[in-house]
This record gives C-alpha cells, sequence and structure tokens, in this order.
C-alpha cells in the first residue's frame, strides 16, 4: 500500500473518530434520520430537512463612571429546524405575493445543555412536528397564490441542491479564550471613570463582551458540520445633550479575534480622553443647514456607508422578491462604479491587511461553504451574493445564507472589501474636494469623520433611499481655512444617484466591524474601505428632542 493511500485512510479514520466523539452531532442525526423517514413518505413529502444547533456561551462586564454595573455570563443552547415540501422547483417557502410574511422561525427554541439524548430528542421531535404541519399549510398557500397571482418575473427554482460537506472544529473550552473577568472589571473601571471630570457627559460607560458559539448544521442531504466562531468586543460609549434638546452620542469600539490584539490599557485611556473631550465640543457646536455639494467620507464612515447602501441591493434573496426594487438585478456587465473601483466577499477572511473581520465563517447557516464572491470588477457588477435561495442566472449558493438560530435563514453579507487601482492620497482628495467647491462657487463642503449606522429603504412601496447618521462632521472651507466641527447632520440619498458621484478612492483603509440588522436578524459583519470622495452629496437635518437637557449638574 503506497504512503498517500496510507495517509488518506488514516486521515479518514481520524475524521471519522472524531465526529463520533461529538455526542450532540450523533444525536441530531439520528433524530433528523428517523423523522425525515417518516415525512418522505407522507401524502404531503418532505424533500429536504435541517437541523441547527448554536450553543452559545458568552460574558458580558459593564461599567459606568468607575463603578461596576453588572457582569453577566451565559450559557444556553439553541436549535432551528427546516423542514421542505414540495419539491426544489416548488416548495413551502417560495413568497406569497401579495402579502407581510415573518421571518421568526416556528421551530427555534431552547435544549439541554447536557447532551441527554432523551431530553434533546425529545425537544427536537416535538418542534420538527410542528414545522411539518406549519409547511403543509404554507405550501397549500404556496400553491393558491401562484394559481390566482401574475406569472412571476424570476422562475428560478425554490430551492438549490448543493454539495454534501463534512467538517469538524475540536472543540474550544472558554476557558481557551484567556479571558480575566476581575482583571476585566478592573480594567473596564479605569475605563469609564476617565468620564468622571467632565461634566457635560450625562451617561459614560465601558464594557466588554466575549462570545463563543459552537455551531451544529446536520442536513438529509449527508452535510454534518461543526464549527466554532468567537470574538471581542470592547466598547466605551459616552453621551450629551445639547442646550437645544439634541442627543449627542459617541462611542469607539474595538474588535478582535484574540483578547492580546487588544490596545494597550494607556491607548484605550487616551481614546476616551480624546472622545470626552470631542463631546464637549461636540455641544458647542453649530448646527447646520440642509445641503448639496461635494464630500469626503473617511474609511471607517465610507465601509458603513458601501454596506448600507451597496450591500444590501447585491444580497440574492432580496432580487428575487416581486416587491423588491431590485435595483442592480438587470445592471449585471454594466458599470455601476469608477473603473478603478472592486468590490468582493469573502467569509473565510480572518484578517485584511492586519484587521480582523467580525464577519468570519467557514459554512454559512445552510451548510454551504463560504466563497469568495467578486460583486464588481473594475466598476463593473459581476455577481450578487446567494443563498439556497436560487435567482435567475444564479442557480446555485455562494455562501451567504444567514440567520440568528431563531430566525430562518435569507442571503446575508459577510466580509466586504472595497479596493482602488487608482488611489489618491488624503492631500490629494482634499485637492479634489476644494477643486469642485471653487468650480461651484461653494464656501464650504463636509468631512464625515465617524458614523454609527444608517438604514435603507429596498422595497418598490416606499421611496428607495437611505439614511447614514453622522456623529462627527466637519466643514472643510474652500479658502483653506482650518475646518469647523459642527452637529445635526443626516446623509440621505438614493442610491443609483449617489453611486454615480464617487469619485475618488484613498491609499487607507478602514474597517467597520459591526453588526447588520435585517430580516433574519443582527448578525455579524465587517466592510474593509478606503476614504471616498463624493462629488455630491445630500445632507438634512438631523431630528431632535423638544426636552430640554438636565437642569442639576450631574453629580
Amino acid at each position: 500500500m503506497n504512503k498517500k493511500l496510507k495517509f488518506f485512510m488514516l486521515f479518514a479514520f481520524i475524521a471519522q473518530m472524531t465526529f463520533a466523539q461529538d455526542k450532540l452531532t450523533d444525536i441530531l442525526k439520528g433524530e433528523l434520520d428517523r423523522n425525515f423517514a417518516v415525512f418522505k413518505s407522507r401524502p404531503v413529502p418532505a424533500y429536504y430537512m435541517s437541523y441547527r444547533v448554536h450553543d452559545i456561551q458568552s460574558h458580558n462586564i459593564r461599567t459606568s463612571f468607575g463603578d461596576l454595573i453588572g457582569s453577566y455570563p451565559r450559557h444556553n443552547r439553541i436549535f432551528n429546524v427546516d423542514i421542505h415540501v414540495g419539491s426544489y422547483e416548488l416548495d413551502n417557502t417560495r413568497e406569497l405575493r401579495g402579502s407581510n410574511s415573518g421571518w421568526v422561525s416556528p421551530g427555534a427554541g431552547t435544549i439541554a445543555l447536557d447532551d441527554n439524548p432523551i431530553a434533546i430528542r425529545t425537544d427536537v421531535w416535538r418542534a420538527t412536528d410542528e414545522v411539518y404541519k406549519d409547511a403543509i399549510k404554507q405550501f397549500d398557500n404556496v400553491k393558491a397564490n401562484v394559481a390566482v397571482k401574475v406569472e412571476a418575473e424570476d422562475k428560478s427554482n425554490d430551492f438549490s441542491q448543493e454539495k454534501a460537506e463534512k467538517y469538524f472544529e475540536p472543540v474550544k473550552p472558554l476557558k481557551d479564550m484567556k479571558f480575566d473577568e476581575a482583571e476585566w472589571t478592573k480594567k473596564l473601571k479605569k475605563f469609564s471613570a476617565v468620564f468622571n471630570n467632565n461634566k457635560d457627559i450625562l451617561s459614560g460607560s465601558a464594557s466588554i463582551s466575549i462570545e463563543l458559539v459552537r455551531k451544529y448544521f446536520v442536513d438529509t442531504e449527508g452535510s454534518e458540520i461543526v464549527e466554532n466562531a468567537y470574538a471581542y468586543r470592547l466598547m466605551i460609549d459616552i453621551e450629551t445633550v445639547a442646550e437645544d434638546g439634541m442627543s449627542l452620542p459617541l462611542y469607539q469600539s474595538y474588535y478582535a479575534k484574540e483578547i492580546k490584539d487588544f490596545p494597550s490599557d494607556e491607548q484605550v485611556i487616551k481614546d476616551a480622553k480624546e472622545m470626552s473631550a470631542m463631546l464637549s465640543r461636540l455641544r458647542k457646536a453649530s448646527v447646520v443647514e440642509s445641503y448639496s455639494g461635494p464630500a469626503l467620507m473617511t474609511a471607517e464612515a465610507a465601509g458603513v456607508f458601501f454596506h448600507e447602501i451597496f450591500g444590501h441591493r447585491v444580497e440574492g434573496a432580496r432580487l428575487k422578491k416581486d416587491s423588491d426594487a431590485q435595483t442592480f438585478k438587470k445592471k449585471l456587465g454594466q458599470l455601476v462604479l469608477p473603473k478603478d473601483i472592486t468590490i468582493f466577499y469573502d467569509s473565510q477572511l480572518k484578517y485584511y491587511k492586519g484587521i480582523p473581520l467580525n464577519g468570519y465563517y467557514v459554512f454559512d447557516d445552510e451548510g454551504v461553504r463560504g466563497q469568495r464572491v467578486d460583486i464588481v470588477k473594475d466598476g463593473i457588477l459581476n455577481a450578487f451574493l446567494t443563498s439556497r435561495v436560487p435567482i435567475e442566472g444564479f442557480p446555485n449558493s455562494n455562501g451567504h445564507g444567514r440567520a440568528v438560530i431563531q430566525y430562518d435563514n435569507v442571503t446575508r453579507q459577510s466580509n466586504m472589501i472595497i479596493e482602488s487601482s487608482r488611489p489618491k492620497s488624503t492631500k490629494e482628495l482634499r485637492k479634489l474636494l476644494t477643486d469642485q467647491l471653487k468650480q461651484e462657487q461653494k464656501e464650504y463642503g463636509y468631512l464625515f469623520d465617524k458614523v454609527s449606522g444608517g438604514f435603507t429603504t429596498t422595497g418598490r412601496y416606499m421611496p428607495n433611499a437611505f439614511n447614514v447618521t453622522p456623529l462627527i462632521v466637519y466643514k472643510i472651507f474652500a479658502d483653506g481655512r482650518p475646518d469647523e466641527l459642527v452637529r445635526g447632520v443626516d446623509l440621505v440619498g438614493t442610491p443609483l444617484s449617489i453611486f454615480s458621484q464617487v469619485v475618488a478612492c484613498g491609499d487607507d483603509h478602514g474597517a467597520f466591524n459591526g453588526y447588520c440588522g435585517a430580516e433574519s436578524g443582527s448578525l455579524p459583519v465587517s466592510c474593509v474601505c478606503p476614504t471616498l470622495y463624493i462629488k455630491m452629496i445630500e445632507t438634512q437635518k438631523k431630528s431632535k428632542s423638544q426636552t430640554q437637557p438636565p437642569i442639576l449638574e450631574r453629580p
């Protein structure tokens, strides 16, 4: 027997033994096979089933103004059942056109932390029975909907057939994350105590969260996947209220794959002091009027911008819905951004140029291996993100079917990377802006330095628009005066209009490492982007409370 064959047989044996040692996988697979054998022979047969379980261990500590507010360890297991009846061509998951259906799965629930076969199988059996009955009812609704509605624009199948995968990661104990509760409580008290000396700050906190999720997936196509997901996040949050009632929050978020990758205590304290000073400046900053004209966005702000305005419009499952505006669906092969810009997604990137990425995973929540997807190449739209909901021209998943465990899967973003083949320095970008201001005879443009997030609408029944909420904004003057800090700005607009105004990218990169809330829950995502110069943006006044700020000074 040759050495290669011996090695392969040994590897296969080790992989088989490793799976056998994971008791929960065996329990789930056994119950899946037992139930599917019954359902596939029923009058309305099931043709596909899957079970997901997330074993979640987390610890959150929060302090405020130097004092401990709470320390919250948590451990639970949540499962989800997915059943498809009918066929790959037409099944119970098809959109009911003209109705508003929710995304919460009827088959989600908790199971025992101990690997007790009877307890776990009982919980899963009860949920499976309920989901199957619900699937039959939904399939009847789908068939009736198809019969009375006009022909669907997208005639692709309802579910894709994918390659079965077997993948196992060893157990990662929480203690291996090297998290010392006492040490971090002390650190967080020190960080939030920085805000004690600034009476402008009405709330000032420091918190840390660690999370270790062991993800289990089995399905009737033969996939058996066990994967670990873990992350650390350190947050500094402060807020004040201006004299006119406008709420002014600031935050600093540090994301890390390993606890040693967090910045030093000295750096966090320095950042906290700078935030404190900035908040006092913001409180006194002038409120600006609505504006249209050129602007710069720093790398982190541009990451949020691209995630909200572009990313949600290339999520394939949306593009299949007749109720969606389908902004880019018919623009494949067309120029949608400047020719020097390339955009790709890759869920299997843990780091990009040394930046840790929150959207990392090996397999999505439908058991499909994450793939690199080149969405835009040299400004031209080439592809979409896909889940196991096929869309016209894309019959298979590229590993972007995702959901919080309590929700049904839908196409979602992962790690989004924006690159430019002709980057410009910050000085060159500022010159482009001031030259445009002089050409338009405008006094100033804007620099969006930091934003908190945003939202966008993609449906047909409301205007297809977006709103991004800036935290720190400066006026940049055409005559070279020093930049002026301002407040009260919301960045608004429509997607096709603003993308036509993106002119140039910087030679830097910053990351938005956060969570995206959409139909299938709040999921970890990343967007790495350079600074942007946009020839024409539009702002409106930020909403504000009419309530007076506190009369009494903070103790």
